[in-house]
């Protein structure tokens, strides 16, 4: 079995409201949905999370999302972080449709390991001497590559 699941969405044929991709990934630690709010409509209760984060990313159109009593324009490119206490709804513009993603985490309060981590779950193991394909022989790379392990060795001593 392989290490990884693929599917694929034509969003520009997306139904309508939610499109849930537990199963179609297989997920196991990350919620994950694609969502269409056709024109003018939205989410027709607040809701907010018991433990979950969410992360919504607006792939097109335009919107709102309304967090704690307060309404926060959206458009193509927006990222929107909420805790999970805070209530919220999204509504479509009256005259564009509305697509986005939703991710949602459950913090395991074990991350990040370094208080200097760029990323929030900082659980990679780097390869630095397995390089992918189109770079074999690539020496440029093979120097840069040496020089991050180094930094990365440096850094636990």
């Amino acid at each position: 079995m392989p290490g990884y699941t693929k599917t694929r969405l034509d969003l520009k044929n997306l139904p309508n409201w939610l499109t849930f991709l537990k199963e179609d990934l297989n997920l196991k630690a990350l919620g994950l949905s694609v969502a269409r709010l056709p024109a003018g409509k939205g989410y027709t209760i607040m809701h907010q999370h018991e433990e979950q984060e969410e992360v919504y990313m607006v792939l097109s159109g335009r919107g709102i999302i309304h967090i704690d009593g307060e309404d926060i324009s959206l458009r193509e490119g927006d990222f929107v972080n909420v805790v999970p206490e805070s209530k919220r709804a999204l509504k479509a513009a009256d005259d564009s449709d509305l697509i986005f993603i939703c991710a949602g985490a459950v913090s395991t309060g074990k991350y990040p390991k370094s208080a200097k981590s760029r990323a929030l779950i900082d659980d990679g193991i780097p390869d630095y001497d397995n390089v992918p394909p189109w770079y074999e022989g690539n020496k440029k790379i093979a120097e840069i590559n040496k020089r991050l392990k180094h930094e990365r060795e440096a850094r636990k001593e």
